[in-house]
């Protein structure tokens, strides 16, 4: 954990992360939170075949998530292992906690086992409103086209199995220009942008899979959905993270 958490920020700091050129023009866009870092790194992520990277739309937070960094940055570490520990005292009633806890304790066994190689992070750093995605796709360009920040995360992480909570949404152009280090090709597997389930794989120049992709919808929207939707969510991405091993 240290050793990876140390690479992730000090990549932030390399590139100024919420201080420089890039994030400026953000800035001018409206009032943005600082930026939020990678929610959680497993201890034993770096270690391991067998690890997931599960990524959201938009940091939520600022300050009020953890200490802020060399001017810079929020550490969201110790609040990203308490809420996926569904400790925080709101984690139980966030689905993107509870619903990856629950991914991870069917996957591995135990969630306790299984935190050690899972990582959380999100796919645009900063937000400009305090509990839902308001980002306009001027900012979602300057995040994770331009600057990179999240691709730079997972050049240091390197996951086998990458999931989007991100739904059929704008960010699917944004996957699309995603390109691990190292690829050779790119196959479409099942789904597609259209809908709700969109799984692709990497490999490189001997076909070996170098990370399978799944974009499905974020969690918190099953609560609209009502009846089995929660298990029936959870069942097919477990029995996708087997399927991908």
């Amino acid at each position: 954990l240290a050793i990876m958490k140390d690479k992730i920020f000090e990549m932030y700091k390399s590139i100024s992360v919420g201080n420089n050129q890039i994030c400026s023009e953000c800035n001018n866009e409206g009032a943005l939170g600082k930026p939020v870092s990678i929610y959680f790194i497993g201890k034993n992520f770096h270690s391991s075949d067998d690890t997931i990277l599960f990524v959201g739309k938009t940091a939520v937070g600022g300050l009020d998530v953890g200490p802020f960094v060399d001017d810079l940055f929020t550490d969201a570490t110790a609040f990203g292992e308490l809420s996926l520990d569904l400790k925080e005292k709101n984690a139980k009633t966030r689905a993107f906690y509870s619903y990856t806890n629950e991914i991870v304790t069917q996957y591995y066994g135990s969630f306790e086992i299984g935190k050690q190689f899972i990582a959380l992070t999100n796919l645009v750093k900063c937000n400009n409103a305090s509990t839902k995605d308001e980002t306009s796709y001027h900012i979602m360009e300057h995040c994770i086209n331009s600057l990179r920040v999240t691709w730079r995360e997972i050049e240091i992480l390197k996951p086998k199995r990458i999931i989007f909570y991100t739904g059929n949404t704008d960010y699917d152009d944004f996957i699309e220009n995603f390109e691990p280090e190292n690829y050779d090709d790119y196959f479409p597997i099942e789904g597609d942008r259209s809908g709700p389930w969109w799984h692709g794989r990497y490999v490189d120049e001997n076909q070996v899979s170098i990370c399978d992709i799944l974009r499905i919808n974020h969690p918190d929207r099953m609560r609209y959905i009502g009846g089995n939707a929660k298990e029936n969510y959870i069942s097919k991405v477990v029995d996708w993270l087997h399927k991908t091993k």
